[in-house]
């Protein structure tokens, strides 16, 4: 990786989730995933938007935190 050049890359996607609860939890389950098959990304939630579809409305979460679900599964 001595020669390779490092970028910086934005992604955005959806998530369904019944609450804010679960869809923080299914964020972090995905980062979690993507780190865990490529160690050198340090994938980390930045941001989260609840968006309803057909909506200008959007909601931006204050609280984007790992929850105790993710917790005890993956043993932080």
């Amino acid at each position: 990786m001595r020669n390779k050049k490092r970028y910086v890359v934005e992604m955005s996607m959806y998530v369904y989730a019944d609450n804010d609860y679960m869809a923080r939890y299914e964020i972090h389950k995905l980062a979690d995933k993507i780190n865990k098959e490529y160690p050198s990304t340090n994938t980390s939630v930045d941001n989260v938007v609840e968006q309803p579809f057909a909506s200008f409305i959007s909601r931006r979460l204050n609280n984007i935190s790992v929850t105790s679900k993710n917790l005890n599964e993956e043993g932080y």
